[in-house]
């Protein structure tokens, strides 16, 4: 199976549990309808006031931070290949009256009406693992950039997924080739049937370098001793709601901003 058809099973796999994270106590649709913002206290410091700027989501899944960025002023577009978190999150833009505009789309296939077009490109949590192409991927985003325009990236950092609940390591940072596992449970909730799901590993060496090669000017690369769930059973949970580990041992997420010069074209 080559890596077109893994991202298709992927997509089929993401299909099928949108529903269950449309319902899920993890994204709490509820409290949202009712006015809360998705979105982390250091997301909205790194890309300021929004209000008026152009802003494109991808791998938005089913739109809730997408929406927060609306909520706070940003024209907002959102982009994942699911289609059924596409439909999920425009009938949500349409029931709270919010204006977002979303597409279905593989990354790899934007569409040309988005280059660009954007003073803000962002994805955020559990997204580079998806991709096989790092460099393809950071192609995609720096186009859709208007020159001068940010990328932000905040996603968990590849140290977390390398130890088992106990926090032996289990496994190496170096390793490279896909994961195929099967998954009956997803960290929002159980769905109908198991899928196959293919991963990819990334170091923060990659992205950086992909970024790089796309002709865009790194400007920040943060690691946090923080998580947004549980993962292990040794996590507790701060007063910011954010889940450590003992010690904070190991960055749990990282943070990368990245700019398109003025005068490029990526």
């Amino acid at each position: 199976m080559d890596e077109k058809q893994q991202m298709l099973r992927n997509q089929q796999a993401w299909d099928a549990q949108t529903g269950a994270h449309v319902e899920s106590e993890f994204y709490d649709v509820a409290s949202f309808k009712a006015g809360k913002n998705s979105l982390r206290p250091f997301e909205q410091e790194a890309l300021g006031d929004v209000r008026g700027r152009s802003l494109l989501h991808l791998m938005c899944h089913f739109g809730l931070d997408t929406l927060s960025w609306a909520r706070l002023g940003a024209q907002v577009t959102g982009v994942d290949f699911s289609a059924e978190s596409i439909a999920a999150a425009t009938a949500l833009a349409q029931e709270l009256s919010i204006d977002a505009q979303f597409l279905q789309a593989n990354v790899y296939e934007l569409p040309g009406e988005l280059d660009g077009a954007f003073d803000f490109v962002v994805m955020t949590y559990g997204t580079l693992i998806w991709l096989p192409d790092l460099d393809g991927w950071a192609r995609a985003a720096a186009r859709c950039l208007k020159p001068g325009g940010t990328l932000f990236v905040a996603d968990f950092h590849p140290t977390a997924m390398l130890f088992d609940d106990e926090l032996a390591l289990t496994r190496s940072y170096f390793r490279s080739g896909p994961t195929e596992r099967e998954v009956k449970q997803t960290y929002a909730g159980e769905m109908d049937q198991p899928h196959i799901q293919t991963t990819w590993p990334w170091t923060v060496a990659k992205l950086v370098t992909a970024l790089g090669r796309a002709g865009l000017h790194v400007t920040r690369v943060d690691e946090l001793p923080l998580d947004l769930r549980q993962r292990h059973p040794l996590m507790t949970q701060d007063d910011a709601g954010f889940w450590r580990l003992p010690g904070d041992p190991v960055p749990l997420l990282l943070i990368c901003q990245a700019v398109r010069p003025a005068r490029s074209t990526p």
